[in-house]
């Protein structure tokens, strides 16, 4: 799982802008400071035991970090690495009290540095997971069969009286139409003022800004059916006139449907006309 993430939040990092970039992400080398020692540099300087760990980093933020081996540096390791120090070394300096002779000989992961470095892979793993059923819920919806939530019935049911008055009135057969179609693909129960009180307030003067706010919190399956629902309207009268087609595709492109999903939808809504005949 903690190689998948890497890899994940690699290609996230790569196909972002190019701000996204900072030398504060990848793998890096850092020293860390363990005990004083009796050793010293050429120079004379008293040498300090450190943790050489790999870390990595994304964004500045330090992910996970493992513990490679020992080292000798400098200035308690605030410096650059000396030289490595091997577990053999260790030991010899060890039985020359050179070093503290309680410290392991090799350098190893702690149960808590280990538990740090998993839990954030846990961690992620756990928001991605969560973020894979959402969309899931949401491309599926959480029941086929339950009537459809009230602000998703809403917006579909305008969607459907916003195609009826393209052609500039909703006539009365429109509005049986309507009102039947939308009680079936919502499955909840459309009465028939409700298309009218819609149709009376409709202003057809729409904005690229009011064709985002027909998706807004919609789920993938809420706006196939809004479309389903307009194609359904628009396809009863035999033919698609121009006014209704603008309507369509701004539609469409307001809730960030694809092409492909806009041919789709459309050949949904043909087979619902076989089933469901309208008679206008």
């Amino acid at each position: 799982m903690k190689r998948f993430i890497v890899a994940l939040l690699m290609s996230v990092l790569i196909s972002g802008p190019a701000q996204a970039f900072t030398a504060n992400s990848g793998m890096f080398t850092s020293l860390e400071y363990v005990a004083d020692t009796e050793i010293t540099a050429p120079s004379g300087a008293p040498l300090s035991l450190c943790h050489q760990t790999s870390d990595l980093r994304i964004l500045g933020y330090t992910m996970s970090s493992s513990i490679v081996g020992y080292v000798l540096a400098i200035d308690q390791c605030a410096g650059e690495a000396e030289r490595p120090f091997s577990p053999q070394q260790m030991e010899t300096a060890q039985s020359l009290n050179l070093i503290d002779a309680s410290l392991p000989s090799e350098a190893r992961n702690s149960m808590q540095r280990t538990i740090q470095n998993y839990g954030i892979w846990v961690a992620l793993g756990l928001a991605l997971f969560a973020v894979i059923l959402r969309r899931l819920k949401s491309l599926m919806g959480l029941d086929p069969s339950s009537p459809m939530r009230k602000k998703a019935t809403q917006r579909i049911l305008t969607a459907m009286c916003y195609m009826a008055k393209c052609d500039g009135i909703v006539a009365s057969n429109e509005i049986t139409l309507i009102t039947k179609a939308a009680s079936r693909l919502t499955r909840q129960n459309i009465q028939s003022t409700e298309v009218v009180r819609i149709s009376d307030h409709i202003d057809m003067d729409l904005t690229p800004q009011d064709f985002l706010d027909f998706g807004k919190g919609l789920r993938d399956a809420e706006k196939d059916t809004m479309m389903r629902g307009a194609f359904f309207v628009g396809l009863a009268s035999g033919r698609i006139i121009p006014p209704e087609y603008d309507f369509l595709t701004n539609l469409a492109h307001g809730i960030g449907m694809p092409g492909e999903d806009f041919r789709r939808v459309m050949s949904l809504s043909l087979e619902d006309l076989d089933i469901y005949q309208p008679t206008l």
